[in-house]
């Protein structure tokens, strides 16, 4: 383990600072994981505790650990932000948080529309739907099972290979359509049976569904997605 370089004109406290956060990203303290105290990381570094306790302190105000009275300082599980007011991607998302996203099609369909998505999507109630169902990951664990309708516009991506790709950027490169903005709607609902298989939960797991009718810079309504989100992964800011 690299040692804290004393001759060097960066704060003690900075460097080990930077090491700790590499290493509880690079996995060496998994989420959930105890930190060595105070002392030990003192001696493992060869600086004074009063350095290791504001390395620390930075690490807890960025939500990096999180300390448990008489039992210790834990690696943080971090979690995912959706901004409701932002159309991202998960894709973009992930990577914006330092994670690598990913996905998995279950499933992409042409389908008769219901009534109301015909309705949103402004299509002719005879006509078909394409159907996208897919796992979202972040760093390889299931997070996300995601759905996405399309008008005819959009049945080119029935012949794309959607797997470890951003939808959006597909989009974009085939078509230079840009999504600007959405109209969202949460509910907390519970896993069941199929949706535990795919997101590795138990039956009954809450989870977080963002239903969203998305818009073009136009303002036209081009596509309706249903995320159903692993609700203690992510949080909401409003």
């Amino acid at each position: 383990m690299d040692q804290i370089n004393k001759s060097s004109s960066v704060p003690l406290y900075q460097q080990l600072y930077e090491k700790l956060k590499d290493e509880i990203s690079g996995g060496t303290y998994p989420a959930g994981s105890r930190l060595p105290t105070e002392a030990e990381l003192s001696e493992t570094y060869q600086v004074s505790r009063v350095t290791v306790r504001k390395a620390m302190e930075q690490l807890e105000k960025e939500d990096f650990l999180v300390r448990k009275v008489g039992k210790g300082t834990f690696v943080r599980e971090r979690k995912f932000s959706r901004q409701l007011s932002a159309v991202m991607g998960f894709s973009e998302m992930c990577r914006s948080m330092g994670f690598t996203p990913g996905s998995k099609t279950i499933k992409i369909a042409l389908e008769d529309p219901s009534p109301k998505d015909a309705q949103r999507l402004g299509l002719d109630p005879e006509g078909k739907i394409l159907v996208i169902d897919r796992i979202r990951y972040a760093d390889g664990m299931p997070v996300v099972l995601e759905t996405t309708k399309f008008a005819e516009d959009f049945f080119f991506l029935f012949d794309e290979d959607l797997n470890n790709r951003s939808l959006y950027e597909v989009i974009r490169q085939k078509k230079g359509i840009e999504f600007t903005n959405s109209v969202k709607h949460l509910e907390v609902v519970f896993a069941n049976y199929q949706e535990s298989r795919y997101l590795g939960i138990s039956v009954g797991y809450p989870l977080l569904k963002i239903s969203s009718v998305v818009n073009d810079s136009t303002g036209e309504h081009r596509y309706i997605s249903i995320q159903r989100c692993v609700a203690d992964k992510f949080e909401i800011v409003i």
